[in-house]
């Protein structure tokens, strides 16, 4: 593999996600009604500083207008966000650097957003990590070496692995209904008690894996089955989709979720990846990956 793949992964990681991101807001939907419709935190605003009653706020069609709008804005900045992550390099202007880091703030925020409508479970704000961490590792990894990449990466994994195994095993939050319709249209399933028994293995798996990447001796196989396992679940939600019909609507209403989750393979394929240049080819840890990103194929 050539040293130039790593930054290739690592663009291709955060134009998935944007690109899948703003797929989704510029076609379906996002979470902002869950903090513009949040009656608690947004009344006294409306009501006291702009003189509307709370009821004709939220079933004023313009003011529902404006929030689609704001989405689909928003959905416009991400597609110009993943244009920008195939751009961006320790030599590219301020300015697609400050769009890019901008995306990532919005990611953030979006995540936080989605965490806020699951009543803040803390797994769904940690099982965006790679998501929201792979347009910063692409920012900056001229700026540091192997081993704060490697390190990053870890946590990165870690975390979205820990979170989306809590919430298969069903143990500490709720078993999300759609893993268990995604199981049982894929696999070759005959009940509902199979499925659960299935992702609860899965889970117990995504929560050692979480733990075996600190491990020196494990972490290269840890990165190799996050890799399997991140892809296979970015893509089941595609396949699941067209268990009910082959079709290009199908595709379309199911695309987008497949899109962003594609990077909970590429990272960790990255830190295999930097494992194997650390350990087998000889590079330093203490290596940028900008001093070696046009050395020779290894």
């Amino acid at each position: 593999m050539n040293n130039k793949s790593l930054i290739v992964l690592l663009k291709l990681s955060a134009f998935f996600v944007f690109f899948g991101r703003g797929y989704e807001h510029l076609f379906w939907d996002a979470p902002f009604r869950t903090l513009l419709w949040d009656q608690n935190l947004l009344s006294p605003l409306v009501e006291n500083i702009f003189g509307v009653k709370w009821e004709d706020y939220v079933t004023n069609l313009e003011a529902d207008f404006t929030i689609q709008s704001i989405i689909k804005s928003v959905g416009v900045f991400y597609i110009v966000c993943s244009i920008a992550s195939l751009l961006v390099n320790e030599k590219t202007n301020k300015f697609i650097r400050t769009v890019l880091f901008a995306g990532g703030v919005c990611l953030f925020f979006l995540t936080i957003l989605q965490t806020k409508g699951r009543a803040y479970q803390s797994a769904m704000f940690f099982e965006h990590a790679i998501q929201v961490g792979s347009p910063f590792l692409l920012l900056y990894y001229h700026r540091i070496n192997y081993k704060k990449l490697l390190v990053s990466i870890k946590v990165l994994v870690s975390l979205t692995f820990l979170s989306h195994g809590l919430y298969a095993m069903g143990d500490v939050y709720p078993l999300p209904g759609n893993f268990v319709t995604m199981t049982l249209n894929i696999l070759p399933v005959v009940t509902e008690s199979w499925a659960k028994q299935f992702l609860y293995v899965a889970g117990v798996i995504d929560v050692v894996v979480a733990i075996a990447v600190f491990f020196p001796k494990l972490t290269k196989y840890a990165f190799l089955y996050a890799v399997l396992w991140g892809l296979l679940t970015a893509f089941a939600r595609i396949m699941s989709g067209l268990t009910y019909d082959i079709s290009l609507s199908i595709t379309h209403q199911y695309l987008y979720a497949t899109l962003y989750r594609i990077p909970h393979g590429l990272i960790p394929f990255v830190g295999y990846v930097v494992v194997r240049l650390i350990t087998r080819e000889g590079f330093p840890r203490k290596t940028s990956l900008s001093k070696v990103y046009n050395r020779s194929e290894v």
